[in-house]
C-alpha cells in the first residue's frame, strides 16, 4: 500500500515524475503506473493501488480534464475522501471537482519551497494523518525541520481582527449616545437574532489550515431572540452557536472564540465571521 497514488494524463508524464520525486523526498511512498511490472494486468494493478492508497493526487491539466480514466480515478478517490487535487495549468476543472481546494502547480519546477507544492504537501499530510508535513528527507537520510507555512494565513486572521476593532472604534461607526447599553433598540419588537438571520454569500479570505475560497454560503439561523446557529456549505466553517449583543447598528457575538459582526448600516447587511479564530470570512446577505 502506497502513501500517495498519482493520477495523470499520459501527456503529463514528466510532471508526474517530477512530483513523484518531490513527494518521495518528503519520505512518502509514491505509486504511478510506470511501476507496473511486466505481465501484470494493467487495469487490475491500477485498481488495486487506487483502492489501497492512503491519498490520491490528481494532476488536472488541459489533457487530464478530457480523460475519462483520470476522472474515474478522481471520482473513486473522492468517494473514499482521499482526493487531493493539483492543477498544472490554468484549465477549468470538471464540474464535480470545482469546489475542492486545489493546489496550484502551474509554475512549479520542483523546488520544495514553492507555495503550491507546500499546499499540496499539507493536503496530503492532513489526508493521511502524517507528521512529516514540514520535513524534507535529505540524501544521507537526515531530516530538516521547516517552519509551518500557515504563518501568512494566521497573520491575515490577525489583521482582520484588528480591522474589525478599528471599524467598531473608529469615527465612522454609527454614533451611539453616551451611556447606551448594548441590547435591542428601544421600541423594537424584533430580537437581535431576527436582525441577522439569513444566508450570506462571500469569501474565505484567509485560513490557518488552508487557502482562500470564493462563493461560500454562510447561513444564520435563529434559536431564540438573542441566540443564533451559524452553518455553511463549506465544512471548514462548521457549526457555531452564538449569543448576540448590539452596539448601534452593529450586531456582534457576545462571547466565545468566534468573532461575529453584522453591519446593519450596509444594504444589504454584511457579515464578518471568524469561526474558532481559524479562518476569516466576509459576506453579504442575500435579499
Amino acid at each position: 500500500m502506497s502513501d500517495v497514488f498519482i493520477s495523470y494524463a499520459a501527456e503529463d508524464r514528466d510532471r508526474a515524475a517530477r512530483l513523484a520525486h518531490g513527494l518521495g523526498g518528503r519520505g512518502w511512498s509514491v505509486w504511478c503506473d510506470r511501476k507496473i511490472i511486466a505481465g501484470q494486468a494493467f487495469d487490475q494493478a491500477i485498481e488495486r493501488e487506487l483502492e489501497s492508497a492512503k491519498c490520491v493526487v490528481v494532476l488536472w491539466s488541459k489533457h487530464s480534464v478530457g480523460s475519462e480514466w483520470v476522472k474515474n480515478e478522481a471520482a473513486a478517490a473522492a468517494e473514499r475522501n482521499v482526493l487531493v487535487p493539483a492543477a498544472v495549468d490554468g484549465v477549468k476543472l470538471p464540474l464535480e471537482f470545482r469546489r475542492r481546494q486545489t493546489a496550484d502547480l502551474a509554475d512549479w519546477k520542483g523546488e520544495p519551497s514553492h507555495a503550491g507544492f507546500q499546499a499540496l504537501c499539507e493536503g496530503i499530510a492532513n489526508t493521511i494523518g502524517d507528521s512529516r508535513l514540514h520535513r524534507e528527507v535529505l540524501p544521507e537520510g537526515k531530516t530538516i525541520r521547516r517552519k509551518p507555512h500557515w504563518t501568512r494565513a494566521a497573520l491575515a486572521l490577525a489583521i482582520l481582527a484588528v480591522a474589525i476593532g478599528l471599524y467598531l472604534l473608529g469615527p465612522w461607526r454609527s454614533q451611539v449616545p453616551p451611556g447606551t447599553v448594548a441590547g435591542p433598540a428601544p421600541g423594537t419588537a424584533a430580537g437581535l437574532a431576527d436582525l441577522v438571520v439569513g444566508t450570506y454569500l462571500g469569501n474565505v479570505m484567509a485560513d490557518s489550515k488552508g487557502s482562500s475560497r470564493s462563493d461560500i454560503e454562510v447561513t444564520v439561523i435563529k434559536l431564540d431572540r438573542s441566540t443564533v446557529r451559524i452553518t455553511s456549505d463549506y465544512r471548514r466553517v462548521g457549526t457555531v452557536e452564538l449569543s448576540l449583543t448590539r452596539s448601534g447598528n452593529k450586531i456582534m457575538g457576545a462571547e466565545g472564540d468566534s468573532p461575529f459582526l453584522v453591519d446593519l448600516d450596509r444594504d444589504p447587511p454584511t457579515l464578518a465571521f471568524n469561526p474558532r479564530n481559524e479562518l476569516a470570512y466576509a459576506g453579504t446577505r442575500r435579499k
